[in-house]
């Protein structure tokens, strides 16, 4: 069944994209489920999920992020911050969530608006919640948009998992947090095709990463405003 799936996955791959694409993606696929052990390959489409119409016009198709990029991304976190809380929206089937804890976050939080993809994650999370015994997980089913930032929580995760409409929406909440909490942040963001949205509200780039012609990761830095006083 691993096999099929893989299989199917490296043909979709290849035919959006190139071969040479999907023979990077299957070899580190393959490595990253077998190391993180969870089951998160493939793609599902949106309009097979339910959720309303509405929402379907903002929501994109599920893929796994590509583990390359995730572990470049976590090592670089791991070393410039000390944080342990983190929220990733749009989690899909956990991937990011199961990479989050193998770096030592010990509060991580996946915020997605399917069922069935909520579903998938909690499976996942149950499946290496035994490694993981002092980390508490959490998987809310809701809409990005609608979701209340914890004000203690300072690494946010997306891979392009909506439009532009909802993006505009979470920087926002990200942005009204602070104001309860000036406090560092970091937005690790896969497929950073609304990267603007986070430079114009005062975020900077510090990480950034491309293979291939299609993979591409950021890492965007908030700082407080005290600290970007003392710079001046």
């Amino acid at each position: 069944m691993k096999f099929l799936n893989y299989l199917k996955y490296f043909f979709f791959i290849a035919v959006n994209w190139n071969i040479k694409l999907a023979y990077f993606t299957i070899r580190n696929e393959i490595r990253g489920e077998r190391k993180y052990g969870i089951k998160s390959t493939g793609t599902d489409q949106v309009k097979g999920i339910k959720v309303t119409e509405d929402i379907l016009t903002h929501a994109e198709q599920y893929q796994g992020a590509n583990y390359f990029l995730l572990e470049k991304m976590f090592e670089f976190l791991h070393q410039e911050s000390s944080a342990k809380k983190i929220i990733d929206f749009g989690c899909g089937k956990g991937r990011i969530l199961a990479v989050a804890a193998f770096y030592g976050f010990n509060e991580i939080k996946g915020v997605e608006i399917s069922d069935e993809l909520a579903t998938d994650a909690e499976q996942n999370i149950n499946l290496i919640k035994p490694n993981y015994p002092l980390t508490k997980f959490e998987i809310v089913k809701q809409n990005a948009a609608d979701y209340l930032i914890d004000d203690t929580i300072s690494v946010f995760f997306f891979f392009n998992p909506f439009d532009e409409v909802i993006m505009l929406q979470v920087v926002k909440n990200i942005l009204n947090s602070l104001k309860k909490n000036d406090r560092e942040i970091f937005i690790g963001y896969i497929n950073p095709v609304h990267k603007e949205i986070f430079q114009s509200a005062g975020f900077i780039e510090v990480f950034h990463l491309q293979k291939y012609l299609y993979l591409e990761c950021s890492i965007l830095l908030y700082t407080p405003w005290d600290e970007q006083s003392d710079d001046t």
